[in-house]
């Protein structure tokens, strides 16, 4: 005999934060792949607009960490949106300090 399987007829909204912290992180992605991207196209002799897109995706990745983990707070929610945003920008933010660390030692 199989125990009854428990259904939930609550459904849980998003947090709210979670929104905010998705879209920054995927400005920061794209920030960053534009960056990169012109980087490359100019043979490594990038201009003064794409260390600045790459330096604005890093502090817009900052902040998609900041909404990510205040959405974490809110009680009775989905959090997978702002798993996937703290993940993505986790993985900016140590991109960016890796280069910039390798930027510094040549």
């Amino acid at each position: 005999m199989q125990k009854p399987k428990k259904v939930s007829y609550i459904r849980k909204p998003f947090a709210k934060r979670s929104f905010m912290a998705i879209g920054l992180a995927a400005a920061a992605l794209i920030l960053g792949g534009a960056g990169l991207g012109g980087t490359v196209r100019a043979g490594g002799q990038a201009q003064l607009n794409m260390a600045a897109a790459c330096f604005c995706s890093l502090v817009v990745a900052l902040v998609s960490m900041v909404y990510g983990v205040l959405s974490l707070f809110e009680r009775e929610k989905k959090y997978i949106l702002a798993r996937i945003a703290l993940g993505v920008s986790g993985f900016l933010v140590v991109l960016w300090v890796i280069l910039i660390i390798v930027g510094f030692r040549r």
